[in-house]
């Protein structure tokens, strides 16, 4: 048994060093487009990640992920979950910002999951100011951004399942709205090779977002004075194409280590890689709590770096309900770090 864990572990080395070689190989061949391609999304919210389990692997859970955050990384993902689950994450944005989802999932069977997933992203009130008052007009506006999503997943066989999210994006700025209704797909396929498996997941594609509402500008040069601006550019939401592998180089009844790689391509960036680790230990047979460790890196990101993060779970009321507390930490290397705190249950 030993041996072969040290097969599974070297299999896994080799294929982070595959990956981060192909990394080294395209950067040579194919030039970096994320400084042209920023700015040319609309809905930025929707980028933000839901669940500190996530966050402390540096994200790299399309092929991961079983609980009920599955609905934002991978819907198809919400079948692998044998139970109902909910969760709630707080996270404390840059700027002032205040994150917070809500997600929870519903299995109807063995083969069929429903789930719901809202996100909230705000900042109360801003000040209001022009080139000529830098020091506000006296005015507030409110800014909020809020989607809402209802995922459906089938398992067709023991190793393939595939689901689909229906969500709707609100956006707010003061007089500015923005409306739109976005899709995520994903699938999730078990190889039968120990515990790997393959997970392919796209979020929010859908038509252009198109701003709506009316601007007067009364403050600014002589030609736009008083002018109400209706019509504004259309861009697109903030497609995210991932594909992602994990597997379990050390399992049993009393551990468990995660390995897992991923690919994030968005529409709005540069490609890049991800690498995350969780490993899991519980403390008795008689109490079948956990302890739970991640970490995480991303490779060609110029946003991100590392990540970290740990949790517990308890059982409680016997073992009908599980309670989930998660933490982590994200660095950002312009803006500093981020942390998130999650508490979910399973019932």
């Amino acid at each position: 048994m030993y041996s072969t864990r040290i097969q599974k572990f070297y299999r896994v080395l080799l294929i982070s060093l595959f990956l981060i070689s192909v990394h080294s190989v395209h950067a040579q061949i194919f030039p970096s487009f994320g400084g042209e391609r920023a700015g040319v999304s609309l809905g930025s919210m929707l980028k933000i990640g839901s669940g500190a389990r996530a966050a402390g692997m540096s994200e790299t859970v399309v092929s991961v992920v079983d609980d009920a955050s599955a609905v934002y990384w991978n819907p198809a993902a919400i079948t692998q979950n044998i139970s109902h689950h909910a969760q709630f994450t707080q996270t404390n944005w840059f700027g002032g910002l205040t994150h917070q989802s809500a997600n929870c999932i519903y299995k109807i069977n063995d083969a069929s999951t429903i789930g719901i997933g809202i996100n909230n992203l705000s900042a109360g009130s801003i000040a209001v100011t022009t080139e000529y008052r830098p020091l506000g007009t006296g005015e507030f506006i409110d800014f909020r951004t809020l989607s809402f999503g209802i995922s459906y997943a089938q398992q067709f066989t023991e190793q393939f399942s595939a689901g689909i999210t229906v969500k709707y994006l609100d956006e707010r700025f003061g007089v500015i709205g923005l409306q739109g209704v976005l899709f995520d797909a994903g699938t999730f396929y078990k190889t039968g090779l120990g515990t790997s498996r393959f997970a392919v997941a796209i979020s929010n594609f859908g038509s252009k977002l198109t701003p709506n509402g009316t601007v007067r500008n009364a403050g600014g040069p002589p030609n736009f004075n008083g002018q109400n601006i209706q019509s504004f550019q259309s861009f697109d939401p903030p497609i995210n194409f991932r594909i992602g592998f994990a597997l379990e180089p050390i399992i049993d009844s009393m551990q468990a280590w995660t390995l897992s790689v991923q690919l994030n391509h968005p529409s709005d960036n540069a490609e890049n890689y991800s690498l995350g680790s969780e490993y899991s230990v519980m403390f008795s047979e008689a109490f079948p709590a956990k302890m739970i460790a991640r970490c995480g890196y991303k490779i060609g990101s110029d946003q991100e770096r590392y990540s970290f993060g740990a949790g517990v779970y308890i059982p409680i009321s016997g073992q009908d309900f599980l309670l989930q507390l998660d933490y982590s930490y994200s660095d950002f290397i312009a803006w500093g770090g981020i942390q998130r705190f999650t508490a979910g249950i399973r019932f």
